[in-house]
């Protein structure tokens, strides 16, 4: 099984149809797409015009989905209410160019942001591309604020290849309400 597919079993019984979920890298539109078919309303955040017109195209059926073409870090300039469920999809726009990549600092800024945006025991959806440049880096330094602050990591997921994605499924809980 791969992270996506663990991802996807994962979160389905999580989504209800009145939920607000985040799409924070849209990419393709994969992830927006299932999302789609779960929740009541879907935000789709990507830095890339291409990826949001990739998404867009892909979603042309559906009428739940809003895309935000700007970076993820500004998330707060959109959002209004809590969310149930972040999700991110580290790294690059897959078949594109992959020198654009999400970086370690603006992924931290946007954790911390959705962090604050979740409902009460919402859940945030981190999947780290390691082997590519930065994606190590980002991984480490997220990987350090979330033990840092004691944040519930409810799974964690990975296969045991090198360089291998790792996802981290995170629970908000009464501990840790404010970052």
């Amino acid at each position: 099984m791969n992270n996506n597919t663990f991802v996807h079993k994962y979160i389905r019984p999580l989504i209800k149809k009145t939920d607000t979920v985040v799409d924070m890298t849209a990419g393709n539109g994969n992830d927006t797409l299932f999302l789609s078919g779960l929740a009541g309303e879907v935000l789709a955040f990507d830095i890339s015009p291409e990826a949001i017109r990739r998404s867009k195209e892909k979603l042309k059926d559906t009428d739940n989905v809003q895309f935000i073409n700007d970076n993820h870090i500004h998330l707060d300039r959109y959002l209004k209410k809590k969310i149930r469920l972040f999700l991110f999809n580290l790294g690059y726009l897959p078949n594109s160019d992959e020198t654009r990549i999400t970086k370690a600092k603006e992924t931290l800024i946007a954790f911390k942001k959705a962090y604050d945006f979740l409902e009460d025991r919402g859940y945030i959806v981190i999947t780290f591309y390691i082997g590519h440049k930065g994606g190590k880096e980002e991984y480490y330094l997220l990987k350090d604020y979330i033990e840092e602050k004691r944040l519930h990591i409810c799974e964690t997921y990975r296969q045991y290849k090198i360089d291998a994605p790792i996802t981290y499924i995170i629970r908000k809980d009464q501990f840790n309400t404010s970052l």
